[in-house]
């Protein structure tokens, strides 16, 4: 668990992922990332899946965080889009890659947690807030480090109207407390 949500401060509904990231999810998560080596895509939407099918939510909207239209050019896909689609099916939720926009800033590797929170700040812009007015939204990325990109979302997609935000990833750095 990390500090924010141990002291009770994270803002979002909650926040889980299906595993730690480690060698063996590593392994896994960064050719899937950088390498267009998808052959692991199934396995990580079913863990995430797996993390989360217990917790009888409502989700409206499937949201995977999204890339910066640079780095999607470049990459030739989004991985939280790959991941996002059987995850939308298995909730029979709408999956909504257009209605968020994000803004290029340098990769966030190797940055503090306040670095991160910094080099995130003000990159989404909503672009449709009618359709995403009280609804309930999951958000999916691949890797969670520091939370950062999972706490700017909801407090834009909070300032839209959303009645609910959820944050899955497929791993996440632990730090600890």
């Amino acid at each position: 668990m990390c500090p924010h949500c141990a002291a009770g401060e994270c803002d979002l509904d909650f926040i889980r992922s299906a595993c730690v990231y480690d060698d063996v999810s590593k392994n896994i998560m960064l050719p899937f990332k950088h390498a267009s080596n998808l052959k692991y895509q199934k396995l990580m939407s079913r863990a995430m899946i797996n993390c989360i099918q217990d917790l009888n939510m409502d989700v409206d909207i499937v949201l995977p965080v999204p890339l910066a239209n640079r780095r999607l050019f470049k990459r030739g896909y989004n991985q939280a889009t790959l991941l996002a689609r059987p995850i939308a099916k298995f909730f029979n939720a709408h999956l909504d890659v257009d209605s968020v926009k994000r803004k290029y800033k340098p990769d966030m590797g190797h940055k503090t947690s306040k670095q991160r929170r910094e080099n995130v700040h003000g990159v989404f812009k909503i672009k449709n807030t009618d359709k995403l007015k009280c609804k309930k939204v999951l958000l999916v990325d691949d890797v969670m480090t520091s939370g950062a990109t999972f706490y700017e979302l909801n407090r834009v997609l909070r300032n839209a109207g959303v009645s609910a935000v959820y944050a899955v990833s497929f791993c996440r750095v632990v730090h600890a407390i």
